[in-house]
């Protein structure tokens, strides 16, 4: 039982310092120091930096797929899987922020660490197959890009203290705004 929590206080130690600094300017030493043991103990729950690093974004990739899977596509029309991959995303965020933080510094250095199935891949087979039926004139790519870039920017606004508004009225604008530019 205490290796798995040692385990999980240098899961949550990573996820915080690798989204703050970034993969390259996060070491094992400083990992160690965050959760205060040695180097050495980290090897015993991890191989490597990388090793990390999958463990990482397997775990929040799939946390953030069963969310997909279990709120979002159960919707029955475009606007509802849209309106509900919103709320989904900006709750996660706010509810997150590291590992929200964590998963945009993964998509932007991706080529450095190993390809997973992230969540993004799920989301634009359901903007594929929603454009495929009609039910939206958008490419796929660009749905994607709108949803995803929006909440991404109003997370890093909320981050840095620039967005002011309560989370409920951050949700309800991104949401309206988002609808608006998709459907």
């Amino acid at each position: 039982m205490d290796l798995l929590h040692t385990k999980e206080r240098i899961a949550r130690a990573a996820v915080r310092l690798f989204s703050r600094k970034g993969f390259k300017g996060t070491t094992i030493k400083d990992i160690a120091r965050e959760v205060g043991i040695t180097e050495g103990a980290i090897y015993r729950h991890f191989a490597s930096k990388e090793d990390i690093i999958r463990h990482l974004t397997r775990r929040i990739t799939e946390d953030l797929g069963r969310r997909i899977q279990r709120e979002v596509l159960p919707q029955k029309t475009f606007r509802d899987k849209v309106s509900k991959l919103v709320e989904v995303l900006v709750r996660y965020a706010f509810e997150n922020p590291d590992e929200f933080r964590y998963l945009t510094v993964y998509h932007i250095l991706r080529e450095e660490v190993p390809q997973e199935d992230l969540p993004g891949r799920r989301i634009l087979e359901m903007f594929r197959n929603a454009y495929a039926r009609g039910e939206t004139d958008l490419i796929p790519e660009v749905v994607l890009s709108v949803v995803i870039g929006s909440v991404d920017r109003i997370f890093i606004l909320k981050d840095l203290g620039l967005a002011t508004a309560s989370e409920e009225d951050i949700l309800d604008q991104i949401r309206r705004a988002i609808l608006k530019a998709v459907t």
